[in-house]
């Protein structure tokens, strides 16, 4: 279901969602790309921040090194659309399916397109319009998070440091944050790269969730094989059976009504990239773009739906949302 452009923004969660004049705002969308060999693997996120040092930005990662860039822009330097996901800072933009780079960091000088085909929207629904159910439409939350893509195909080439790579044939995906702050704690993975299955994909969430004077442990998650999403969620009743955190490794299994979800993943390599308090840029993070991953999608009575092993994950563990648990 996808809802007229004439909706409110709220319907359309990878459009950008703040105000020019807003106050401790971020806003963020991350797009991952990895080529056909799966040797060069790169995460771009384009972002603004309104706090004491207001500012837009954009980040990259090299998932094989872990070696990040963090590149500033003037405020005014961020453009957006209100009625699609048309995004501009400086000479650089994003649209849901395209990323046009001209960057020039301390490490990184990156130029040119890339293309996306095939693009697989997260589905909508009235009381769901994004991956957070409900909670889309709770106005105190403290951070709000959207998927854009949860798959397509990569066309085109980037030149990095002097470098042509192409990534024709190669995987993306896309995603967005925005509100206050990022959590306190939480896990977050994501894989589509899956040599059992070339159409799966997934991510999850798990997080310490401010709610009115408390708080309480959310996750948010889906899996998507043969043209079927499976949601776990807390909106929608899921639960979080066990989780099992080590200080590179994480095991999880989530359950609904009919389904169970067993996700196993290791970091290896990881990065430092910084994440919004308040709106301003000032928390440092690990990511890891290269994580192993086992998963097994089963129904409640035992029936294998799915089982294998993912590479190229994405997995970020901050903090330890077991403490909430």
């Amino acid at each position: 279901m996808q809802f007229p452009s004439f909706f409110p923004r709220l319907f359309h969660p990878p459009v950008y969602q703040g105000k020019r004049r807003a106050r401790n705002y971020f806003e963020g969308w991350y797009y991952k790309h990895v080529d056909a060999s799966g040797k060069h693997i790169w995460s771009v996120i384009f972002g603004i921040s309104y706090s004491a040092d207001p500012h837009s930005f954009i980040q990259v990662i090299e998932g094989k090194t872990g070696e990040t860039d963090y590149i500033r822009f003037a405020p005014g330097d961020f453009t957006f659309d209100r009625r699609e996901l048309f995004v501009t800072i400086g000479r650089n933009s994003i649209r849901k399916d395209l990323i046009k780079l001209d960057l020039s960091g301390e490490k990184f000088s990156i130029k040119g397109c890339l293309d996306y085909r095939a693009v697989s929207d997260y589905p909508q629904k009235i009381m769901a319009p994004g991956i957070m159910g409900w909670y889309t439409y709770a106005p105190f939350m403290e951070c709000y998070h959207g998927v854009v893509s949860m798959n397509h195909t990569l066309h085109g080439h980037l030149e990095i440091n002097g470098k042509a790579i192409d990534f024709t044939g190669g995987k993306g995906y896309i995603e967005k944050d925005w509100g206050r702050s990022m959590p306190s704690d939480w896990i977050w993975m994501q894989c589509n790269h899956f040599t059992e299955a070339t159409d799966a994909s997934m991510m999850v969430s798990v997080a310490r969730i401010p709610w009115l004077t408390g708080y309480f442990p959310g996750f948010l998650s889906f899996f998507r094989i043969g043209g079927q999403v499976y949601r776990f969620a807390t909106y929608n009743r899921s639960k979080l059976d066990s989780l099992v955190l080590q200080p590179d490794k994480v095991e999880m299994e989530l359950t609904n009504r009919k389904y169970v979800l067993e996700v196993s993943v290791e970091r290896k390599v990881s990065g430092q990239l910084m994440a919004p308090v308040k709106g301003q840029m000032e928390r440092k993070i690990a990511e890891s773009l290269d994580a192993d991953l086992s998963v097994r999608l089963l129904k409640r009575n035992g029936e294998m739906i799915y089982e294998g092993k993912g590479e190229h994950a994405g997995l970020e563990i901050v903090g330890d949302v077991t403490k909430y648990i």
